[in-house]
């Protein structure tokens, strides 16, 4: 049988041995991810619309307030103005009944929680309010008063791209490659670990190479993380948009072809990684130990990269995504951003490329030499030097 068809035989044979955990766990995150949406839109549809009750106790006008305070939110906000003295004003507020007490024209108190949009609009309705006072005072016209209360129009620049769609692909895109490392890459390691355990791996590879083996794995597992992902988050999306008529940005193609591009290399990368992980360990009471060292690079990048990327630090995104073990985190949402250059890209795929088909070789040398020691755990170096001496006589 040629290379290509055990690689198919293979590869079939690791779908078909999870199919039933595939399908249950599948099953399990998409019903996760659906009913916590809809409980909590449902909770969040308990709560009414929003509210916003204000006192006052000097003799300003109440209806003023109340019609200035309803110009400055939505239609559905309730609002309710009412006169108290201070004492029962001071109650209301300490019982959290009452957002806010207007003393006099320039001084208001505010309840424990009273969020800061709420205090925001009080304020600009009182302002508003006293403008109108003093313009009346001072004996200025409508035209005048209109000028004065006139917006100031501002807006804030930052460094993010216009394509808002493809930032978020990007960044999506560095979420669910983190997760599919740990879930997907301890997914292979506790399965070479059972391979190893019940000795079925010695008599694949009878009939197959390590680097055969390994490609199958890759090949099979990232296929059905894959495809669980997109399941799962299509769930969400579509359940979201039911139920907040949320609108999913239109991107480019290519947005997802350098997506799916990261996720493949990165899935080869650490999977094999993790794989010949497993291959060290006796049993899985032994393989956490083992395995878990292997999650803190995967981490590293991913916490610092959302720092980075979160205050514009490009220098430590531009050397970070030049590493293969953080390019697959970072590096989309840097194309996302314009912010890499073409020998960059260049520089960072061929890097990522060659570590990746160096891990395969060496893990393929690891996962041999640990998986023909199933009765005792192995070291890395011992592992690899057992694998070369299998592979070479």
């Amino acid at each position: 049988m040629t290379t290509l068809g055990l690689i198919r035989l293979a590869a079939w044979r690791e779908v078909y041995s999870r199919r039933k955990a595939f399908l249950i766990t599948t099953g399990i995150a998409v019903v996760i991810v659906v009913g916590g949406l809809v409980a909590a839109s449902i909770a969040g549809s308990d709560d009414g619309p929003p509210r916003i009750a204000v006192g006052m106790v000097d003799t300003g006008p109440v209806d003023a307030m109340e019609e200035a305070i309803a110009e400055r939110v939505e239609p559905q906000v309730i609002v309710s103005v009412g006169r108290f003295d201070r004492t029962e004003g001071m109650e209301l507020l300490r019982g959290d009944s009452m957002d806010a007490l207007v003393v006099d024209p320039q001084t208001v108190l505010w309840a424990p929680s009273t969020p800061s949009w709420i205090a925001d609009t009080v304020a600009s309705a009182m302002r508003s309010i006293n403008l109108e006072r003093a313009a009346s005072d001072l004996g200025l016209d409508d035209a005048a008063l209109a000028t004065l209360q006139a917006p100031i129009h501002g807006e804030t620049i930052d460094w993010e791209p216009e394509d808002e769609g493809l930032m978020l692909v990007s960044v999506i895109t560095v979420i669910v490659m983190f997760i599919a490392i740990l879930a997907y890459g301890q997914w292979i390691a506790y399965g070479v670990v059972e391979e190893k355990a019940n000795r079925v791996a010695e008599l694949i590879l009878g009939a197959i190479t390590p680097i055969q083996l390994l490609t199958s794995k890759m090949l099979a597992l990232g296929g059905l993380g894959l495809a669980q992902m997109t399941i799962v988050a299509g769930a969400g999306l579509g359940t979201a948009s039911l139920l907040t008529q949320l609108e999913v940005p239109e991107v480019a193609a290519s947005a997802w072809a350098w997506s799916a591009f990261w996720f493949i290399l990165g899935f080869a990368f650490y999977g094999s990684v993790y794989a010949a992980a497993g291959s060290l360990a006796a049993d899985s009471q032994e393989a956490g130990s083992v395995i878990t060292p292997l999650n803190i690079l995967p981490g590293l990048g991913y916490a610092v990269g959302i720092i980075a990327f979160g205050s514009g630090a490009e220098l430590v995104l531009r050397v970070m995504s030049l590493i293969p073990f953080w390019t697959p985190m970072l590096m989309p949402g840097r194309i996302a951003s314009g912010s890499v250059e073409f020998w960059e890209l260049a520089l960072a795929t061929l890097l990522m490329i060659v570590a990746t088909v160096a891990v395969v070789r060496a893990g393929a040398r690891v996962y041999l030499g640990g998986i023909t020691q199933a009765t005792r755990r192995v070291s890395w170096g011992q592992a690899f030097r057992g694998g070369s001496d299998l592979v070479s006589s």
